[in-house]
């Protein structure tokens, strides 16, 4: 039985599932190089299929991740509850943007946003319904396939599709769950569940406007940065922050006595305008907002990033804490685009009764894409949990397809013997080596098959990752890949993080040894690599901590700023060239520049 996964938003993406494995996953930006691409994953969903050797008629099921109809109840609902301020939202305001897309281009499906919130509310609720109704004729359509199609198309829980994404992924057989992010098909904003073999049983719902997505992506356009696409940004940023905020923001949540919370909405303009918006409360208490510019960011800023961070992690440590309360469970899994945010993660982990953790990588909406086929396969057809690869399920590509590629770039390269060990030993020689093996990863990070490496003990390598290679803010870390078995000798916790989601400090001992990884807080958003799931990658590792005494590389995606991770040999090479890197380990073969020493 093949059941074809579908998400569509920003971030859009397609998964497939037959039987017990998880065949092919992938967001559709690898595709159309469309960082954060919301259009119709057709490209996505035709990898999938190729990838099993079918085509659409051999689907039985497309989950989709979005319920319209229960949006539409809960969007006229919020609206009459929330009068008179929800009148705004007729006059479509562009917030921190010149101007918002008015109803009939928000309509036109397929269309490129020119920024976050370049959408009409209205439609984007009937976009939203439209595609629902007509799920299966877009993508019978979208992939061209003109004979016969038997799949039945299934609307599914938003946020139950996040939990499936995480838990029937994850080893446990019994779990708490928690999913959030900025909203799902139902208003749902943050989810809490539990697992017990195949079922996944409601716990709470907390429902837009209350919700912690909402809030970090609204001061996330205020501090200056994209919402829903720069919280990353933000969270990196918080680092530089002081504590000259912290106690002002704790009006913004208010944390209920049994693990809820809410939002104080007169901070926010998110519930009366649809959009990232702060209030006029907001605006006089904080000052106006940072220009949406690449300047360097002022100490007050940074401070606001610093009180955003902290209320984030004292109230997900609140949320967490009750959960584990009520539920007994000591092992959590967690989905959702506020899940990406792994300093709160790292503190959960350490700071609750939880003794294990959870997440998959595209803990996201394109996620959301895998966890519908999950949701639907496991929980509602009875198909065994997948116990497989559910990291690198992108495409992968043959030596003739990497040597073609070299070659037609016109540059000098050689056949390497051990891939590995060449560049380790050209990484302690300060070189910055693009890396580029096997399948791709899925989701946001880069997790060793579609790299940027560097010398940890370098206290250049990350302004020159930055400046150079990256071209991007000068405040953003990177993070280190480490041997799973030495991560306890470097981290002030050895709990495996093979998907990079969870942030510890760096032991006081060892900071200046490693200062290209450690952030400037201490910590590091730490990758832990074990042979098993990733023996190239180890073993790059393993020959580099030979050489050194360290067993760590500085890891960072394989892209240019504002560019998706690299999918093919074509564009790793072309990213090659047009960066500061030094070398690239593509397959087994090895090019340099020949200026570098």
């Amino acid at each position: 039985m093949y059941v074809l996964g579908i998400s569509q938003v920003h971030d859009s993406a397609a998964a497939l599932l037959h039987g017990d494995t998880i065949v092919a996953f992938a967001e559709e930006e690898r595709f159309t190089r469309v960082k954060h691409d919301g259009s119709f994953p057709a490209q996505a969903a035709r990898y999938c299929l190729d990838a099993a050797g079918i085509t659409l008629a051999d689907v039985d099921h497309v989950a989709y991740y979005w319920q319209a109809h229960r949006e539409i109840r809960h969007a006229l609902r919020h609206f009459v509850r929330h009068l008179p301020a929800t009148l705004a939202v007729f006059r479509n305001d562009g917030g921190d943007y010149e101007r918002a897309s008015g109803l009939r281009d928000t309509l036109r499906d397929g269309r490129p946003q020119a920024h976050p919130d370049d959408y009409h509310v209205g439609g984007a609720l009937l976009l939203h319904l439209r595609r629902a109704l007509t799920m299966k004729r877009l993508l019978t359509e979208a992939l061209g396939h003109t004979g016969p199609a038997r799949f039945e198309v299934h609307l599914m829980d938003h946020h139950r599709a996040h939990a499936a994404s995480a838990y029937y992924l994850s080893p446990f057989d019994r779990a708490a769950i928690i999913t959030w992010d900025g909203i799902g098909s139902d208003g749902t904003a943050t989810y809490l569940a539990t697992g017990e073999g195949e079922r996944i049983r409601d716990v709470r719902r907390v429902k837009f406007p209350h919700s912690l997505g909402a809030m970090y992506a609204g001061v996330t356009g205020y501090l200056g940065f994209n919402p829903t696409r720069d919280e990353g940004k933000v969270m990196g940023l918080a680092a530089y922050g002081t504590p000259r905020y912290a106690d002002a923001f704790a009006d913004l949540v208010r944390l209920g006595p049994d693990g809820g919370y809410e939002l104080d909405l007169s901070w926010f303009r998110h519930h009366a305008t649809g959009k990232h918006q702060m209030s006029r409360r907001f605006l006089d208490r904080f000052g106006p907002p940072r220009l949406k510019e690449r300047a360097p960011v002022a100490q007050h800023y940074a401070d606001i990033a610093y009180a955003l961070q902290h209320t984030l992690e004292r109230t997900g440590l609140h949320v967490a804490r009750w959960l584990q309360a009520e539920t007994g469970h000591t092992r959590l899994a967690t989905a959702g685009g506020v899940a990406l945010n792994s300093v709160m993660n790292g503190r959960i982990l350490l700071e609750t009764p939880f003794e294990d953790f959870f997440a998959q990588p595209a803990a996201a909406d394109d996620g959301s894409a895998l966890g519908a086929a999950l949701l639907l396969g496991v929980g509602g057809l009875g198909l065994p949990r997948p116990r497989g690869e559910y990291i690198f399920l992108g495409p992968s590509f043959g030596e003739a397809e990497m040597e073609r590629a070299l070659a037609e770039a016109g540059v000098d390269y050689r056949r390497t013997g051990d891939i590995a060990a060449t560049t380790a030993a050209a990484l302690t020689e300060g070189r910055i080596v693009g890396w580029f093996q096997g399948r791709m990863e899925c989701g946001p990070r880069a997790l060793g098959n579609r790299c940027i490496l560097a010398d940890p003990r370098r206290a250049d390598s990350k302004d020159r990752l930055n400046e150079k290679v990256k071209h991007r803010e000068p405040f953003r870390p990177f993070a280190p890949s480490c041997l799973a078995e030495r991560s306890g000798e470097y981290f002030a916790s050895d709990h495996p993080s093979p998907v990079m989601l969870l942030v510890f400090d760096v032991l006081d001992h060892q900071r200046e040894r490693v200062p290209a990884i450690t952030h400037a807080d201490g910590t590091a958003r730490v990758q832990t690599v074990s042979e098993r799931d990733n023996p190239l990658y180890h073993a790059l590792i393993s020959r580099f901590a030979e050489l050194t005494g360290v067993p760590m590389v500085v890891n960072t995606s394989f892209n240019d700023n504002e560019e998706p991770i690299v999918r093919t040999p074509e564009e790793a090479v072309r990213c090659y060239l047009k960066t500061d890197m030094d070398a690239l380990a593509l397959g087994p073969f090895w090019t340099e520049k020949a200026d570098r020493g």
